[in-house]
């Protein structure tokens, strides 16, 4: 498999893993904003095992980038996609929350913020490897 592809499924799974754990952190946080340590601290937990994979894969996509000789325009593509249509999804379950429990507007806030740049963190790094070969 080429690296280039190598990067992308590490993005894709980084990128849908920590999106669905997010929204389902934010929905906890709404529903018990006195459990705000528990979700925050199975939040970055969980995280920290979802980037497992991706880190080993973008590990071996830099071990085997310069025999890559693929074309980066579909896999740009696939990277950027999943994660506008990821960001999209937590920013409409964001809204929802908000509106919904507005008491706790703040608070999930930030944790939309920081789920958000953890979410985006191992795309940025398949791009950049893209580009470095």
């Amino acid at each position: 498999m080429d690296a280039i592809y190598l990067f992308v499924i590490a993005a894709v799974v980084a990128c849908f893993g920590i999106a669905l754990l997010l929204r389902s952190s934010m929905e906890s946080l709404a529903m018990n904003p006195e459990n705000i340590s528990n979700i925050q601290t199975r939040l970055f937990m969980f995280v920290a095992f979802i980037e497992a994979l991706p880190i080993v894969l973008i590990v071996f996509g830099f071990m085997t980038l310069a025999d890559s000789d693929a074309d980066l325009i579909i896999p740009l593509v696939i990277v950027i996609v999943s994660v506008v249509i990821n960001a999209i999804l937590n920013l409409l379950k964001r809204n929802e929350l908000v509106a919904n429990y507005p008491e706790v507007k703040s608070t999930i806030n930030s944790l939309f913020l920081v789920g958000n740049a953890l979410m985006a963190a191992i795309p940025v790094v398949a791009i950049v490897a893209m580009f470095v070969r």
